[in-house]
């Protein structure tokens, strides 16, 4: 079997804690994005013939939330479609630009509001 599907999201076995869990996600150009902390699976109906699919992979700070014990709310839980995922190697990279996401908006968010109050933050240190 080899290690880039063809289609991630048909015809794949994919053992999650394996090849998906604590890898790092790279969008489109490279970059990376956040690291796969959980993934959300959709259940078929009744009947022999479903099986278990990947719907999402879970990205950002679910590990806190694991270290109490806990399970962050459905709302709160941040992450890609598989449909976007376009191989997965020693990381998972996506077909889509990491601004497209919409995943990093605290990082953002601490750039503009914390950063830039700084002296010299709102420049580029070259």
């Amino acid at each position: 079997m080899t290690d880039r599907p063809r289609h991630p999201a048909r015809g794949r076995l994919v053992d999650a804690n394996l090849h998906l869990l604590d890898r790092q996600v790279l969008d489109r150009d490279g970059l990376p994005v956040l690291a796969v902390d959980d993934v959300e699976i959709a259940w078929p109906g009744p009947g022999p013939t479903g099986r278990p699919q990947v719907e999402r992979l879970l990205l950002g700070s679910g590990l806190l939330t694991r270290f109490f014990g806990a399970r962050a709310p459905s709302w709160r839980r941040r992450g890609v479609a598989w449909r976007d995922v376009a191989t997965l190697e020693s990381a998972v990279h996506l077909a889509v630009d990491r601004e497209e996401l919409d995943l990093l908006w605290v990082e953002r968010w601490w750039r503009d509001v914390v950063v830039a109050r700084i002296p010299g933050g709102r420049h580029d240190p070259r």
